[in-house]
């Protein structure tokens, strides 16, 4: 995912352009890599073996099938490698990416190629997009160690640039600085950045009622791509600076906010009794809540979309590409999923709650992505069927192969932050 490598492409497409080339260059270094665990150097085969694990669970899908290699010590690695790689695909982590760049003079391009390649992050640049100038200046940076969100806004804060989450392509947005803008009560908290948007009092003179509104914008890693947001108004603490308690006004209810893949973001509304009005402050404002993410991403890739009713298995998830329907310049990709049949992940697909990831590739490693929305089409037990569409695809279905990337589990992680000394309005 190196949307950054060359600043501001300018399109909706801009984050995958690159991708579509890393794609080809990626296969061709793992083909590389296993052709060298055959080496009749042991050294050789070792490099080899710990570069295919150090480039991670991605590669899983372009390693050799082991039964067309004959006996010997290279099916032997290859296989110990793709264990591990299934074991690291399962697991995730939870906590915040952490980021090392030190240096003087070190381009902005740079520290924002090297930011993705050491968390997996999507970043995108916009400001080309938006009619600003695209600069590149040379920073000196010493970060090492530092949680990804706080790397991130201590480099844009020397380059100058704002950041935007509402990108519409899942990544960060890189944007122009908004010349006197002030900045807003900011909280860093594991892979989460909070950020206090407004706080609005308001009475309803119907019922003689007041109330106090906060408006916050969650965001989170890209590479965690959360299903579900839940808030529950018992979770709540709040205290003005008086020391008294600020009542939620939430009627009791779990607030649940389904997350969409565009944007890695979403805004949380809390609503609250109005404070007393010799109040000054929020000395306090403490919230739980959670996120429901996606673990353990397998990644299914079916040789040509002409083919029909072709099944993959990867664990105790399967996928089908049942067939291609062409009408017009949408051709629609009809694939079913077997899971389990209950528990979260199911639950979560049936409602729609997750959109996989799908794209059609070429051979030379370019990408079509998936432009038309998609549809369930029904469930049956622990099968899932979707309905994918692709707009204006050139060529024919015969000319891609059609990949396909689900998890096959999803957790929920906590999301814990606490605002001190806000002022009132």
């Amino acid at each position: 995912m190196a949307a950054i490598g060359c600043l501001a492409s300018g399109e909706g497409s801009r984050a995958l352009a690159q991708a579509e080339a890393s794609d080809a260059a990626l296969r061709d270094r793992v083909n590389q890599l296993v052709d060298r665990l055959g080496s009749e150097k042991s050294e050789a085969r070792d490099a080899a073996a710990a570069a295919l694990s150090k480039l991670g669970p991605k590669v899983l899908p372009l390693l050799p099938d082991a039964a067309t290699l004959p006996a010997g010590e290279k099916k032997d690695r290859l296989e110990k490698v793709r264990v591990a790689l299934r074991k690291a695909q399962d697991d995730i982590n939870p906590g915040a990416s952490k980021v090392t760049i030190q240096g003087k003079g070190i381009r902005l391009s740079e520290a924002l190629q090297q930011i993705q390649k050491q968390t997996g992050n999507l970043l995108s640049d916009m400001r080309e997009q938006l009619g600003a100038d695209v600069t590149n200046p040379a920073l000196d940076l010493d970060l090492r160690d530092r949680p990804f969100f706080e790397a991130l806004t201590e480099i844009a804060r020397k380059a100058e640039v704002g950041l935007e989450f509402a990108s519409g392509d899942g990544s960060i947005g890189i944007k122009p600085a908004m010349p006197g803008e002030k900045s807003a009560p900011v909280e860093f908290t594991g892979p989460f950045r909070i950020e206090m948007k407004q706080i609005g009092l308001s009475r309803s003179f119907p019922s003689d009622g007041a109330v106090a509104s906060i408006q916050l914008e969650a965001a989170w890693e890209p590479r965690l791509r959360p299903m579900l947001l839940k808030l529950k108004s018992d979770s709540l603490k709040v205290v003005d600076d008086k020391g008294r308690d600020i009542k939620p006004e939430m009627g009791g209810e779990s607030e649940e906010v389904v997350i969409r893949p565009e944007n890695p973001m979403a805004e949380m509304n809390i609503n609250l009794k109005a404070p007393d009005r010799s109040a000054t402050k929020i000395k306090s404002l403490k919230v739980k809540a959670e996120l429901t993410i996606p673990a353990g991403i397998k990644v299914f890739r079916f040789p040509s979309l002409a083919q029909e009713n072709v099944k993959q298995q990867q664990g105790d998830v399967s996928v089908t590409l049942q067939d291609t329907e062409v009408d017009e310049q949408a051709w629609k990709v009809h694939v079913e999923l077997v899971y389990p049949g209950e528990g979260p992940a199911f639950e979560s697909y049936r409602q729609g709650l997750f959109n996989n990831r799908i794209w059609l590739q070429r051979a030379d490693g370019s990408r079509f992505e998936q432009n038309g929305g998609f549809n369930n089409t029904g469930s049956d037990g622990g099968k899932l069927g979707f309905e994918y569409l692709f707009v204006d695809a050139p060529g024919k279905p015969a000319d891609y192969q059609l990949v396909y990337e689900t998890p096959s589990k999803v957790i929920t992680i906590p999301l814990e932050f606490e605002f001190k000394d806000i002022p009132l309005p």
